[in-house]
């Protein structure tokens, strides 16, 4: 089935994976998706997905479909109500769902709103993941275990996202029969295209980037306004990077972090790469593949540099080791005192970043590039 197929029938015998969350979580679903093809490979794999993570799982070459969900201008968990204007997109969705006929649905979180999207296929194996590593849900699943057929708890209170999304998948696989991958790789996928490779080149190549020079990227912003730090304190470890480790410094961050981007390049002393707004998201990836380090905070990119083995030093204020870089060599730099486990208490998360400070954040770096430069020796 061709991804570039724009309406898709899903055939009897085929599997939903529900995934309401965002990129960064999609990136560690990854692996989960990939055991359920392999195990059972007679089966069509679609992804109902929220539309900024549509276009990730299309890039997987072991998803047949994706099913987008209402437009993201509908969602938002402090303004439930804005649900109400995708009336009419919802309502085509569920009836799509349900005449479908998936032979199963999972989801590996316990929210209420994924769980009756998988009631709603009335596929006749319905999967979840009990987590108590996921944040608090209204109505977790086992609240209503009526509307599953199976529930797979996640025991090990350690356990990492990447290996609870994997846990109802494997069950998934044997339940249906299927064969689990002898070789249990939990690996994460983060396929670039041949054309966001080559804007990658073209961009670097404008900047007077030749193809060995090492390259740093510092990620600036985040979409949570509780993960934060001072635009100072980001030029400082710019600086360092050019003049300690000899390399260049790639600025990114969402459009929005446009005015913060000119203010660490202002506060400066080497000249950055300034690549905000200049880059679609795919090609600013490619460029991420060439980098040696990524500098950022807790936030979705942190993901897609796992995914591409690149090594990271995350900033991070009130999440846990769970929601870590997952297979690539990292340090985590934080003031959270339960880590790692979750910060308990929201009132506190937004100070957590803004106490971290830069010499720790220099730190982490010696030490990951003196341990990435001991390995090239």
């Amino acid at each position: 089935m061709s991804h570039a197929t724009p309406e898709f029938t899903v055939a009897s015998g085929s599997i939903l994976y529900v995934h309401m969350a965002a990129l960064g979580d999609a990136i560690m679903a990854s692996a989960a998706l990939r055991i359920l093809k392999q195990g059972l490979p007679q089966m069509q794999v679609a992804v109902l997905a929220r539309a900024h993570a549509c276009d990730y799982f299309r890039t997987l070459p072991y998803v047949d479909e994706v099913i987008p969900f209402v437009a993201d201008r509908h969602v938002s968990r402090s303004r439930p109500w804005k649900m109400l204007g995708a009336a009419p997109e919802l309502a085509t969705l569920l009836i799509r769902l349900k005449r479908e006929q998936f032979a199963a649905a999972i989801q590996w979180r316990g929210q209420l709103q994924d769980t009756l999207l998988s009631w709603v296929t009335g596929a006749r194996h319905r999967v979840a993941a009990v987590q108590s590593i996921h944040r608090r849900a209204f109505l977790p699943v086992e609240r209503v275990s009526f509307l599953v057929t199976d529930l797979v708890t996640v025991t090990a209170a350690d356990a990492h996202m990447v290996e609870a999304m994997a846990a109802p998948a494997e069950f998934l696989v044997k339940k249906l029969g299927g064969t689990p991958p002898i070789d249990r790789n939990l690996a994460l996928d983060f396929p670039l295209s041949v054309a966001d490779r080559s804007l990658a080149d073209a961009f670097l190549a404008h900047a007077g980037i030749g193809a060995e020079e090492p390259l740093a990227c510092l990620s600036i912003g985040a979409r949570s306004t509780f993960n934060d730090w001072r635009p100072e304190r980001f030029a400082a470890v710019a600086d360092a990077l050019a003049v300690r480790h000899g390399m260049r410094v790639i600025l990114n961050g969402m459009p929005q972090h446009a005015e913060r981007e000119a203010a660490i390049a202002r506060q400066m002393v080497a000249k950055p790469i300034c690549s905000v707004g200049r880059l679609p998201f795919g090609a600013l990836c490619a460029v991420l593949a060439r980098s040696r380090l990524l500098v950022a905070l807790n936030t979705g990119i942190v993901h897609v540099a796992a995914a591409l083995r690149v090594p990271v030093v995350v900033l991070n204020g009130r999440d846990g080791a769970s929601l870590s870089p997952w297979g690539t060599e990292m340090r985590i730099v934080t003031r959270n005192p339960y880590y790692p486990r979750r910060h308990p208490d929201s009132r506190q998360w937004a100070g957590l970043v803004d106490l971290i400070p830069v010499t720790e954040v220099l730190a982490a770096i010696d030490d990951i590039l003196g341990k990435a430069h001991a390995s090239l020796n």
